[in-house]
Order: structure tokens, then sequence, then C-alpha cells
């Protein structure tokens, strides 16, 4: 598949993917996201694709939204409201968030839910930070399971440098990784967070020298990509789920999960590597 925002490889189970635009150190845009997609659309497909790794071509992990046409959809925007008074302009901004919350509309674009759709990956997910993560660039990140950081990557929820909010899910993912306070700080200010004080937060797994980045990534890639891989989509699931349900909860639907990874053959072929003392050759099903 030709690709024109992104390069591809693949490599011991692992599906490599760097996002590669130089004039907008790889801004997000819908051309790339679309790539993007396609790429995970082929992971999750693919039962030799087993792990992810996400990275950009330096010096940068991804600039944010690409927003080259902000202007053009600020005048857009405003000419369509002088033309359409809305009534909704008499209504709060909270009123206006909890009618959504109500009606549970659905309006997903491939770009807006990238995030969410790095978060939901049924495989293992490794961001490999490089450089500036900004924004939705910060989103994609930390919604990978992992982040592997060089010492001269760095992050910032950026939006609110252009007036905007985070709309790329860290509002849900911030607070459960570095806490409230430490969140609404990041967001209020916009400011670039260094890879050291990223570590310090919990934002990152790893600071690793830059050069040494790629190495240490894939080292682990393969690792994770060599181990039963299905079992991991279960513990995925049940992480997740348990972050907001209780033990018991928790679990009753571990008790299922287990179930299931106790009918894979990665299951038998763990008991047998087990009783034959030899190493273990998952096939992540």
């Amino acid at each position: 598949m030709n690709t024109e925002y992104i390069h591809v490889e693949e490599n011991d189970g692992v599906l490599f993917i760097k996002m590669d635009d130089p004039k907008t150190r790889n801004a997000l845009g819908s051309d790339m996201s679309d790539e993007i997609n396609d790429q995970l659309d082929r992971l999750e497909s693919d039962p030799s694709l087993r792990v992810l790794v996400l990275t950009g071509e330096d010096p940068s992990f991804c600039s944010g939204a690409n927003v080259r046409n902000f202007n053009k959809n600020i005048e857009e925007r405003e000419k369509k409201a002088e033309e359409n008074p809305n009534v909704e302009d008499s209504i709060s901004a909270w009123e206006r968030m909890e009618a959504v919350y109500a009606n549970k509309t659905e309006d997903r674009d491939r770009l807006r839910f990238l995030p969410l759709r790095l978060h939901n990956l049924q495989k293992p997910s490794i961001a490999m930070v490089n450089g500036y993560a900004m924004g939705i660039g910060m989103g994609m990140a930390i919604s990978c399971d992992i982040r592997i950081a060089s010492d001269k990557a760095s992050f910032s929820e950026a939006f609110i440098r252009n007036g905007l909010i985070p709309a790329d899910g860290s509002c849900w993912q911030l607070p459960r990784m570095i806490g409230l306070g430490n969140t609404l700080l990041l967001q209020y200010l916009g400011d670039l967070i260094p890879a050291d004080k990223a570590f310090q937060l919990g934002l990152v797994n790893e600071v690793v020298e830059h050069d040494k980045l790629l190495d240490t990534t894939m080292e682990l890639a393969k690792r994770i990509a060599q181990g039963p891989t299905y079992s991991m989509s279960l513990i995925k699931y049940l992480v997740q789920k348990s972050l907001y349900t209780n033990l018991e909860d928790s679990l009753k639907v571990a008790t299922v999960a287990q179930n299931i990874a106790r009918g894979t053959e990665d299951h038998k072929e763990g008991v047998r590597a087990f009783l034959e003392k030899r190493k273990p050759n998952f096939k992540g099903r």
C-alpha cells in the first residue's frame, strides 16, 4: 500500500508506523489520519502483526493538528453565524456540552477519534516519542499502551495556545495517569514539558538517550510480540474496565477473561513448554 504521509515497516510481528511530513513537523491532517487508520485496520486483521510502534520523523513525534486551514475555518464559521444566527448562543457552554452527554450523539471523524482508535486497539501498542508531541500528537502518544521517550522529547497540551480545548481524549486519559491537578495545570498553561519531567509525572514509562531510542523500543516491541498477545488484549480490556468498576465486578470480568484465556493455543503451549522445560512459542491466539 502506497503512503504519502507515513512510513511503514514490518519486523518480527511488529508494525512500525512513522509519521513523516517534514514540512509540518508531522502535523496530523486528514490525509495522514486516513493512512494511519488504514494501517490500524491491517494490524487488527492480520494475525502475523502483533504489536504497534508509532513514532515520527525527527525532530518531531507529531506537532499537533495541521493548522493551515484554521484561519479559513474561522472565516467560514463567522460567515455562517451571520447568515444563520443560532439559538444555542443563548445557552451556556456547559449546558450545550451536557446535552451531548444526554443525547449521546454520534460525531466521529477519523482524525479526531484517532486517539480513541489507538486506545481501543486489541493488540499492544508503544509510542516511541522521539521529539515534540504537541496537542493531538500528545493525545496519540498517551493513547498507546506504553510510551518510551527520547531525552530530546517534549510534551504539550498546546490547544490552549490557540484558545481551544483538548478535544483528543486527553481530558479522559490524563487524570487517570497524572491526577486532576497536574492535568488541569498542563491544560490551562500549555507549557512544554521535557522528557524527564514527563517521566516524573508518569506520562512516559522510560526515557532513553536519543540515539538508543529505536533499539530500546524495538527490543521491547519484539519481546512483547513473542508473548501471548491475545491474553494481553484480555488484560488491556480488564485493566481499562477496572478503572471505573469496583473490585467485585472486576473479579467477575476477570473470571470470564481467564476462562477465555484457558481456551487459547497459547495457554496450551505455555503449559507444554513449562512441563518440557523449554521456551514457549506463542502465536497470539
